[in-house]
């Protein structure tokens, strides 16, 4: 009975996700109300819990103040750069085959690097629909662009996750990164598949050049992650990555690099600032001790000339300064009514989270499962993360529901919290894309009809093999572990 109380606010909040008859939002925050009453319940006095209640929503308020300020600063930047006046821009078509693979596992993964919130597949899905693909392979295709959710939004998830179990994001970015290896190879069949489906080709010389380019781009996530900074991690590694494959078609057209750079500018000084804070002394110095807000004595403190929000909207202003005065109103208005309600999310889930946590419900559950599976229940953990992923469509949800649950799993494990931690970080972002709200946005955009059952059923191998891939992960790593 004690369990069955302790779990009744994810329990609640999974049930009414899995019904789609409430939103996200109203979800958490019937979740959050029963894990509020839970830690209550559990204080051993009313003065006690007021106390307790009010330390973990200010608490909870300050971590998830990190991941709102992004997504508002981030929608502004993306309304803003796509209000900008443009040419129609014909897409380059001289090889079908590589143009797919780059939007796919390069443009629309840089996007979702530096916006998030599923832009990353309306770049793709727009690049994809001018290639004459049939248009349900399409769809399911432009879904690989969620592959780097990890660091979608410069990481906004993934640095939730690590504010909630007292880690720097650059671990658990890193070690995220490190699962990527082993992730984005087992991706590639199923890519293999579904471009076969709609008529092209793979030759041996071209599967053997994707899994290299595949290879390359897990090392430069890690490499970024470890040296540079987690936020740029997806954005940095595939901004290169796309140097690197069509660099030489753009070098044979001057004006080709003229439109681009034209066009790209907003990113590429985004992304400039991020790494001069860091990597550029003196001015990495100064961003790094001037204007930290630290309001609870070294629980995530704030540098805010180091923030991604914090550029974000420096380069957004530039791009809004461009627009007529009424017109860079109306997009900013727009920008900050669409963030009000993933906002509102982040807000209950991560209270939910800590209310849960402080209240010992978590780890009430990684016991209860553990005495259930033995020495096997570790090897659920990429499956409870691809399931929290694949029904709240957040991985700041995901990493918000289950995070703590995961570890009092690793706890109980030979296997390093780390480890765990990771592998609920990237089952829980890359399974995003199997939310509906993604399936129904794919079919949208290409004016499908009555079509998401036939995506989703494309989709799904490409959740499969990243649950599997992390699978065969853990099974090596118990394997290899010195405990018995």
């Amino acid at each position: 009975m004690t369990l069955a109380f302790h779990m009744m606010p994810l329990v609640g909040t999974v049930l009414l996700l899995v019904s789609r008859r409430v939103s996200l939002l109203h979800a958490g925050v019937a979740g959050m109300a029963m894990a509020l009453a839970m830690l209550i319940s559990v204080q051993p006095s009313f003065d006690a819990a007021l106390g307790t209640v009010a330390v973990k929503a200010a608490e909870g308020a300050w971590l998830a103040w990190h991941a709102m300020s992004i997504i508002a600063a981030g929608l502004l930047f993306h309304r803003a750069f796509e209000a900008r006046p443009r040419q129609a821009e014909a897409m380059a078509q001289e090889n079908r085959r590589r143009a797919v693979f780059v939007a796919c596992f390069l443009v629309g993964p840089f996007a979702e690097s530096v916006t998030g919130f599923g832009v990353g597949l309306v770049v793709a899905l727009a690049m994809l629909r001018h290639m004459g693909l049939p248009a349900i392979q399409a769809a399911a295709l432009g879904l690989f662009s969620q592959v780097l959710a990890p660091w979608g939004a410069m990481g906004v998830g993934t640095r939730v996750g690590a504010e909630l179990i007292g880690v720097s994001f650059a671990e658990l970015g890193t070690a995220s990164a490190l699962l990527m290896a082993a992730v984005l190879p087992c991706l590639l069949p199923v890519f293999w598949s579904l471009i076969h489906r709609a008529g092209l080709r793979s030759t041996l010389a071209d599967r053997a050049t994707d899994l290299a380019l595949l290879v390359c781009l897990a090392a430069l996530i890690w490499a970024t992650n470890r040296f540079i900074a987690p936020e740029l991690g997806g954005g940095l590694a595939t901004g290169f990555m796309l140097l690197l494959v069509e660099g030489p078609r753009l070098l044979r057209g001057g004006a080709d690099i003229r439109r681009l750079l034209g066009r790209l500018w907003p990113y590429v000084l985004l992304v400039s600032g991020l790494m001069a804070t860091r990597l550029v002394p003196p001015f990495s110095n100064w961003t790094g001790s001037w204007l930290v807000l630290d309001p609870f004595g070294g629980l995530a403190p704030l540098a805010l000339l180091r923030h991604p929000s914090t550029w974000l909207v420096l380069v957004a202003a530039i791009l809004l300064a461009g627009l007529p005065g009424r017109r860079a109103g109306e997009v900013a208005r727009g920008a900050l009514r669409a963030a009000v309600v993933p906002m509102a999310a982040t807000l209950v889930f991560v209270e939910l989270a800590g209310f849960m946590s402080a209240s010992g419900g978590a780890a009430m559950f990684g016991q209860a499962w553990q005495n259930v599976a033995g020495h096997l229940a570790v090897l659920a953990t990429p499956v409870f993360g691809a399931a929290a992923g694949a029904l709240t469509g957040s991985n700041t949800a995901s990493n918000a529901l289950m995070m703590h649950i995961q570890l009092s799993l690793a706890a109980e494990s030979c296997l390093p919290p780390m480890l765990i931690a990771a592998v609920q970080t990237v089952s829980g972002s890359i399974c995003t894309m199997l939310t509906p709200g993604r399936i129904v946005l794919a079919a949208g955009l290409l004016g499908l009809v009555k079509a998401e059952g036939d995506i989703y059923r494309l989709a799904l191998p490409i959740g499969v093999a990243s649950v599997l891939s992390l699978l065969a992960v853990i099974v090596v790593a118990v394997g290899v572990s010195a405990c018995s």
